[in-house]
């Protein structure tokens, strides 16, 4: 069935968006969104066009956006262009843009009923879960008051003085709290966030509500079954000599962490050979490939070897695996970083 694109389900937030343009008195704008969010581009463009008038041109980014961490604000500049909209995340808060730029969240406009977090309560229950936390990805931010407000009548819920948003990597929030609570919740969509965020120091279980399909789900074997294959890697390079470290570009790119690995691995005899690359993907390891590389380590994106890279014939690990193993610590495992 074709979605219906005329009447989204998020706030694209044009009238913010428009009333920044003609208070900037911008010209020319590019626009960044994700690939499950591109459906939308015709509605977002009539809508903006009425606000603005025909004089600001509008164009749109076709190449995938993971993420905060890979503005394409270089390109902007270049471009000529006055102002990147980038939609669909938040600011990351290791990467400050070169450019003008506004984010646009795209909030969800969907609401859930309270059978769904009755549904969370039942299996936190299966834990003797007594003290809970709750987090949400920035599209369902909106629907946190009202289900802490329901968890809040059957659990403890610890709050963590760093927000209750999750991004991709950055789960610096739900760390600060681990060690006080028995659960988490997190409000989402797919598995991604959730994943994230029980990759952590120490098992808890984590309940997902969905508001796209209407019902919540333990993630916690998921979880554990994923834990399971990064031992299995991790065990795969338990001995490597020969390191390919691949780092990023822009917030993806981690100077600092490849710096240590590398003092770690000359510390361990090794050696190692260093990439920097915008696009991570199977193809470019099997380009460069050889006889002498014994494992790859990530730096750019610690999801890009869990989620797209886990099966490669060689062990593919993220920049906390790389650390277990270097540090000879790997009794207690550790995402990302």
């Amino acid at each position: 069935m074709i979605e219906d694109t005329t009447n989204p389900p998020y706030d694209f937030e044009l009238d913010r968006l428009a009333s920044h343009i003609r208070e900037k008195g911008y010209r020319r704008i590019l626009i960044q969104i994700p690939d499950g969010l591109k459906i939308y581009i015709p509605y977002i463009y009539t809508e903006l066009r009425k606000r603005v008038g025909e004089y600001v041109e509008i164009v749109f980014s076709g190449d995938s956006a993971w993420g905060s961490c890979m503005l394409i604000d270089q390109e902007t500049r270049i471009g000529g262009y006055d102002l990147l909209v980038h939609i669909g995340h938040i600011e990351y808060p290791y990467y400050k843009p070169s450019h003008n730029i506004i984010f646009i969240p795209a909030y969800s406009l969907l609401d859930i009923d309270k059978s769904i977090i009755e549904q969370a309560i039942e299996l936190l229950k299966k834990y003797n879960a007594r003290r809970i936390s709750v987090f949400s990805t920035i599209q369902h931010f909106r629907l946190l008051p009202m289900v802490i407000s329901e968890l809040s009548k059957y659990f403890e819920v610890v709050y963590s003085g760093k927000g209750f948003v999750v991004m991709g990597c950055e789960y610096s929030a739900p760390f600060s709290v681990i060690h006080r609570i028995d659960a988490f919740v997190i409000i989402s969509g797919g598995v991604f966030h959730g994943v994230g965020l029980g990759l952590h120091d120490s098992i808890k279980p984590v309940i997902k509500i969905d508001p796209y399909e209407r019902r919540s789900i333990d993630l916690t074997n998921e979880i554990l079954r994923i834990r399971q294959v990064r031992y299995y890697k991790i065990m795969q390079a338990l001995e490597a000599r020969h390191w390919i470290l691949i780092d990023g570009v822009r917030g993806q790119n981690r100077e600092w962490y490849r710096k240590y690995l590398q003092k770690l691995i000359e510390e361990r005899g090794g050696e190692y050979i260093v990439y920097i690359s915008e696009n991570i993907t199977r193809e470019f390891l099997l380009n460069i490939d050889t006889k002498w590389a014994d494992v790859y380590v990530v730096l750019a994106c610690p999801r890009i070897p869990i989620d797209d890279l886990s099966d490669f014939h060689k062990p593919v690990l993220t920049p906390a695996e790389a650390r277990m193993i270097l540090t000879s610590r790997i009794d207690k495992y550790s995402f990302p970083w």
